[in-house]
């Protein structure tokens, strides 16, 4: 199956595609889930058609770098424990780098990865691990007191568990539950 045009010469500067993930193999959650056979399937894909995962720590690089390659960043949200069972093993096999985005508030409780499961990812030179905020909350509308107290709290966390300053930060900027009853 061919899922591209056939001439790729067309472009000088191919960008960057950023793909996040949440959940794999978790059907209680469609919205936020993967079956394990679709995310082998598009890793294939993306083998296939020549595109290369980059490291996280090159990302400012491979925007101004190599503009002809196809680049994608692979980020996965949350450090829920289906990541960690699932797609972490093909992942480690693979060698193929990403950020994991981790809350520190729900490390460790039902569903969600451990500080140790956590330390041991980030052992491998591929893998980053990224500041998801403290609480997860959807921080936007909150005081500007209430957020950065909350950002503060994780990273505090962070190098107390990880002995480290971390150099990726991504929180939510789009309420998606209350955006759907509008």
């Amino acid at each position: 199956m061919k899922l591209f045009a056939k001439d790729t010469n067309n472009f000088d500067d191919y960008g960057l595609i950023s793909i996040m993930y949440h959940r794999f193999n978790e059907s209680k959650y469609p919205s936020t889930n993967i079956q394990l056979n679709i995310f082998k399937e598009q890793l294939n894909i993306i083998e296939s058609e020549k595109m290369n995962f980059i490291h996280p720590k090159d990302f400012v690089k491979s925007l101004s770098e190599n503009k002809s390659e196809r680049k994608i960043l692979f980020t996965v949200d949350d450090g829920l424990l289906s990541f960690y069972n699932n797609a972490w093993p093909i992942l480690k096999e693979k060698k193929i780098p990403f950020i994991l985005f981790v809350n520190t508030r729900e490390v460790g409780s039902f569903n969600y990865m451990s500080w140790d499961q956590i330390r041991e990812l980030y052992s491998y030179e591929f893998v980053e691990i990224g500041n998801h905020s403290h609480s997860h909350e959807y921080l936007v509308d909150e005081s500007p007191q209430v957020i950065r107290n909350d950002i503060l709290k994780s990273i505090k966390i962070f190098e107390e568990k990880l002995e480290k300053i971390l150099n990726f930060f991504h929180i939510h900027l789009v309420n998606t539950a209350s955006d759907s009853k509008k």
